[in-house]
């Protein structure tokens, strides 16, 4: 099933990333597998295709949506946060590491500020032809 997964989404996902860089625009890739505390599939390490939209969306920080889990740990929180600078950054500026637009998040259980910023030394490399290198979003 992974090897049947890995053909059907990520061989795919890597080819348009290489020739994407190729051409010489910039680019970024992630790979997320980070599992949720409370994870539809607690059985599987990792996660399962569409499970980092409630992380993008930022669900998380506002303890879930009808139709998702709302059951964050702390550390989900962090993770979403992490994932949500790095789209802003990114849709502001064209870069996710952008300095200067990180910025604290909205739950007020979250934790103290020290806790809320401890994912901003995170740097998403470009991804290159040659170095080829991702960000890897896991436990």
């Amino acid at each position: 099933m992974e090897a049947l997964s890995d053909g059907h989404t990520v061989a795919p996902l890597i080819k348009v990333g290489y020739l994407h860089a190729r051409r010489g625009a910039k680019t970024y890739l992630f790979h997320f597998g980070y599992q949720t505390k409370d994870s539809e599939y607690p059985q599987r390490l990792g996660s399962v295709r569409g499970e980092d939209l409630p992380y993008i969306f930022g669900l998380p920080l506002v303890l879930g949506m009808p139709n998702f889990s709302q059951n964050f740990s702390r550390q989900d929180m962090g993770v979403a946060e992490a994932i949500l600078n790095f789209v802003t950054n990114f849709c502001k500026t064209g870069d996710p590491n952008e300095a200067g637009h990180q910025q604290a998040m909205l739950h007020p259980d979250y934790g103290t500020a020290r806790e809320r910023t401890r994912y901003r030394g995170i740097t998403w490399e470009t991804y290159e032809t040659t170095s080829q290198q991702y960000l890897s979003i896991c436990e």
